[in-house]
């Protein structure tokens, strides 16, 4: 006897399929840019990755908005899909994606990369500039919004790592790790979109910030010629989209009747 699958779910299965053949192109062109034996080519190929990539936002973003079942990858955040940790004796999910991070080593010192880093580590889209943008959100929202408050505070832990790793990286690349961007400015707490009181126009900034932050990352990713730190920022790349979806699932739970 034929299963007759009904029409909606259908789609929404096909969906799923689609953003996982994405996310399985998306590791392909990274491993193809990897092994490119010209810079030109390993330029050409994360351009196309860069388009693979947005592909997989897209229809990540739709079963993210219409809340639709588990994750393409199988898992399923609302049973726990995240580690859960002990914080100021509360546990609470980090979020942040199953795959393990690189190790951070590079090819060969270079001030240059270490510059770039800088705009990524403490220039005014960076992720001081997130974590503290995330936990000024976390401090102001209020009650009803505690679910958002929490998931801030969580995403916040993670970019504290992302911090440490870039840190690490601009080290190995010769520079001391000092809060400021690639042009020597030092970090300034006037980059954060403070907007107290606002719950919602404050996660909108929020979701701004992350779709920022991808985008700066995907341009480094192209200008740098070294495999350990594109391994590096490709993984910062996929806990940055799990974050964009995050905050837009929120937004659209939270706000589009508040006030």
């Amino acid at each position: 006897m034929v299963e007759v699958i009904p029409v909606q779910e259908e789609f929404w299965r096909m969906v799923q399929d689609a953003a996982k053949d994405e996310a399985e192109a998306v590791e392909f062109y990274r491993q193809l840019a990897e092994r490119a034996p010209t810079s030109a080519l390993n330029h050409s190929i994360q351009h196309i990755m860069g388009d693979e990539m947005d592909h997989q936002a897209f229809f990540e973003s739709v079963l993210t908005c219409c809340d639709m079942g588990p994750e393409p990858d199988g898992s399923d955040d609302r049973k726990g899909r995240y580690e859960k940790r002990q914080v100021h004796g509360r546990r609470i999910r980090i979020p942040e994606v199953s795959e393990p991070y690189p190790p951070i080593r590079i090819e060969c010192p270079n001030p240059e990369y270490a510059r770039l880093l800088f705009d990524d580590y403490a220039g005014m889209v960076s992720e001081m500039t997130a974590i503290n943008q995330y936990l000024f959100h976390h401090y102001d929202m209020p009650e009803e919004f505690a679910e958002v408050a929490e998931l801030l505070e969580a995403v916040s832990i993670v970019e504290m790592r992302h911090l440490e790793m870039l840190a690490e990286l601009i080290k190995l690349l010769g520079q001391p790790p000092m809060y400021m961007d690639g042009q020597g400015r030092f970090w300034d707490a006037s980059f954060v979109a403070y907007i107290p009181g606002n719950p919602c126009e404050q996660l909108q900034a929020d979701i701004e910030a992350e779709q920022a932050a991808i985008q700066t990352y995907r341009q480094h990713i192209a200008m740098i010629d070294d495999r350990y730190i594109k391994a590096v920022l490709a993984r910062i790349v996929k806990d940055e989209q799990l974050h964009l979806r995050l905050f837009t699932r929120a937004y659209q739970r939270y706000c589009r009747c508040y006030g």
